[in-house]
């Protein structure tokens, strides 16, 4: 057998021979393996054409020859390789290139061109705007290659130093050395990715579907074909059909689109407002095939090109951005899309300095804007991919205006941070402004949430946009689907086998519309890292009062008093007598302690208020002298005491504990999982972190082992937040770890 050997293509399952000295690879089995003569004796390696392949210098895009044996490089073909198989694709100068013709089967359309990213050559079509890596003339028979060895690996071939010299080059002392050829095992690997870039540029072919002027031309086929400038000219009637060729099977629903198109550019007739027609249109294609989405950015452009009335070509820009901030266009659309924003910003940057007129002048200044939006963002919505949500009216109207986007976070005491941001903001670039705000240098505790009524949060995934928690704020019916299935899931999972199982289950749809920050950590006063940071003890602090006042810790009369002292020394320093007296207090009584303790029926009792001001101004005047700083760290020493202070409280449904109710409240907090009843707020079962010996989640149960290594139990909650509390017990681990480190 010689020098070579049989090997499999991993891909197609066909056998391809590889020749160990040579490192060429080819299809047909050699006459050496059959007792033939060899190819070439190591005397004639220079000029045997199986020792040569072709490379493509990334800076020129020139073609070079390299041999593979000899290691020698050439701008001129060997005559050994035979006459050059892609001459007729060949680039020439502007004199004698051969001119376009309409006829898309035309070879003289094809141009060759080379790619940056690989430096491998491919071949553009300028009529069908077709694109290939296999040379159409070879395919055509203009040109063959008389060699049957399989294309060379391009993964790392060598590129030469050369002068501007257009001579035989081989022994010239520019040449920079090539590497050796890989193995055959990195050819075949090289190999299936070369394949699989060649299937993927086949199925994404652009391709524009045949159009023809009137009924009777379309119905009969008759009449000429619209070449690419009239497809790609403003229209003033409705399309009959599919701009892209490969999107013949979705007329339908192009159609309706365009009809979306055309209202909102107001060259159509509707009783929606704009900004109706563009979030139908944008809900419609999020939930459409990626086709469909590069059909309507050919709309665009389409209605955006020659547009009579330059009110209706700033509204399809318009469109443009928010179709940009929402879904990306296909890889092989956005080459396109790039060149007719480019070409646009050029045309208009023309006419803004050319035009006399004023107004005209600002139009274009407001066309060359947002396409100068579009220009920056595609690369971005490319790379973070479709949105979760259909933007909000609010972000829309901000993006006609190509201005960002204000959002306000809370803190618990309901003051306030607002930043700016855009449609590709994540919820982590919010907390790393939130921890520059807030000068925080302890921040790992805290984290985003979105706020309902009634103390219900929802922590955010810090690599979500922002702009889409806003948008689902909006966009209730969506929700509500998701509402809907989830109601069913937990009705028609509840546990059968506890006593409460035939009890008629009540979920609440919550209805979130603002973003708080806070911590999910509730660390310890004896937390070396918290204490470390002034800021985020006052954080912590605000969050414990916002806790208690609202009764989200259960308190009693005692408790109510020494911490509303403390809060109106931290707040307003030492007890005055004649500041503070009778009648002081009342009016913001409700920022100290619970309303339910001044209430009854719902309503608030002067009597009631009076009386808790008298016992709250007395223990007040007990606390003088505590510093604000003090009196902060003196209230959170007494809350955390509780067995429940700082814990995230989750409802789920249990089987296990016949005599506790289903759904109960778990609760999650720096010492460890307890157990609540979701009613009278008892704790009904505590476990420490030391007790707990594992724990996981899945999508619909959050599972704890408790006990040692002798004896343990396994308990089983049904919930949808498992995932939630996983993280939550882990980061709490990792705080614990770290701190006895």
């Amino acid at each position: 057998m010689g020098d070579w050997a049989e090997h499999k293509d991993p891909k197609t399952g066909k056998t391809y021979f590889y020749n160990k000295v040579t490192k060429s690879t080819q299809w047909s089995r050699p006459a050496e393996m059959d007792g033939g003569a060899a190819p070439a004796a190591a005397g004639d390696l220079a000029t045997n054409p199986a020792y040569w392949a072709t490379g493509s210098d990334p800076k020129t895009g020139r073609t070079y020859y390299y041999n593979k044996k000899t290691k020698q490089t050439s701008w001129k073909r060997p005559e050994c390789m035979g006459p050059d198989p892609n001459a007729g694709a060949a680039k020439q100068s502007p004199a004698n290139k051969p001119a376009a013709s309409s006829d898309p089967n035309d070879m003289a359309n094809w141009r060759e061109a080379t790619d940056e990213k690989s430096g491998k050559p491919y071949w553009y079509n300028k009529v069908t705007k077709k694109t290939t890596w296999k040379n159409p003339f070879v395919a055509a028979g203009v040109a063959a290659s008389a060699s049957p060895v399989a294309k060379p690996a391009a993964k790392a071939d060598p590129q030469p130093t050369v002068n501007s010299s257009d001579g035989d080059s081989g022994n010239s002392s520019n040449m920079m050395k090539l590497k050796q050829a890989y193995n055959a095992n990195e050819l075949a690997e090289e190999k299936q990715k070369l394949d699989d870039d060649e299937d993927a540029d086949e199925e994404h072919e652009f391709t524009f579907a045949k159009h023809r002027k009137g009924w009777f031309n379309r119905t009969f086929r008759m009449g000429n074909i619209h070449d690419e400038q009239q497809l790609l000219t403003f229209k003033k009637s409705l399309i009959k059909k599919a701009l892209l060729k490969q999107n013949r099977d979705l007329d339908a629903e192009a159609v309706q689109a365009f009809k979306n198109v055309m209202s909102y550019m107001g060259d159509r007739k509707s009783s929606k407002s704009p900004i109706d027609h563009a979030k139908k249109m944008i809900r419609n294609l999020m939930q459409a095939p990626a086709a469909l989405r590069d059909e309507v950015y050919m709309q665009l452009c389409k209605q955006t090109t020659n547009n009579p009335r330059d009110v209706s070509t700033i509204k399809g820009w318009e469109l443009m951005v928010f179709c940009i901030a929402t879904f990306p266009p296909s890889k092989h659309l956005k080459g396109f899309l790039l060149d007719y924003i480019k070409k646009t910003i050029e045309e208009n940057q023309k006419l803004i300095a050319n035009d006399n007129n004023d107004k005209i002048r600002e139009n274009h200044k407001k066309i060359k804007a947002l396409a100068e939006v579009c220009s920056k963002q595609i690369p971005k919505i490319v790379l973070m991919g479709q949105r979760k949500e259909v933007p909000s009216k609010q972000e829309l109207e901000c993006l006609m205006e190509n201005k960002y986007v204000p959002i306000r976070v809370n803190l618990c005491n309901g003051t306030f941070k607002t930043f700016m941001v855009d449609p590709y903001t994540l919820n982590k670039e919010v907390e790393e402004m939130l921890v520059q705000k807030y000068n925080l240098t302890c921040f790992a505790p805290f984290a985003l949430y979105e706020q309902a009524e009634a103390n219900q949060e929802k922590i955010l995934d810090p690599k979500d946009r922002v702009l889409d928690v806003v948008a689902s704020w909006e966009n209730s019916p969506l929700m509500e689907e998701v509402v809907d299935k989830k109601v069913k899931y937990e009705r028609k999972t509840k546990f059968d086998q506890h006593k409460d199982a035939n009890k008629k289950v009540d979920i609440k749809r919550w209805e979130f519309k603002s973003f708080l920050y806070k911590a999910k950590l509730v660390l310890k006063t004896s937390n070396k890292e918290l204490m470390k940071d002034p800021e985020a003890v006052n954080l912590i602090y605000v969050q414990a009062v916002s806790d208690v006042v609202t009764n989200r810790y259960p308190s009693n009369e005692k408790d109510i008093t020494v911490l509303a002292a403390l809060q109106l020394q931290a707040t307003f320093g030492d007890y005055k007598k004649e500041v503070h007296g009778p009648g002081w207090l009342a009016p913001k009584i409700h920022e100290f302690i619970p309303k339910h303790l001044i209430s009854q029926k719902g309503k608030i009792e002067d009597r009631l208020v009076k009386e808790w001001e008298v016992k709250i101004l007395a223990k007040y005047q007990k606390v003088a002298d505590f510093t604000s700083l003090d009196a902060k760290l003196n209230y959170l020493d007494y809350v955390q005491e509780w067995t429940f202070y700082g814990a995230t409280f989750f409802t789920v449904e249990q089987r296990q504990f016949k005599d506790y109710p289903s759904p109960l409240t778990l609760g999650i907090n720096c010492e460890g999982v307890l157990l609540m009843h979701p009613e009278k707020k008892t704790v009904l079962e505590n476990y420490h972190f030391t007790d707990i010996v594992t724990w996981g989640h899945s999508d619909e149960k959050f599972i704890v082992v408790v006990g040692n290594i002798v004896q343990q139990r396994k308990l089983i909650f049904k919930t949808t937040d498992g995932k939630h509390k996983n993280h939550l017990i882990h980061d709490y681990v990792k705080f614990k770890v770290k701190s006895k480190e």
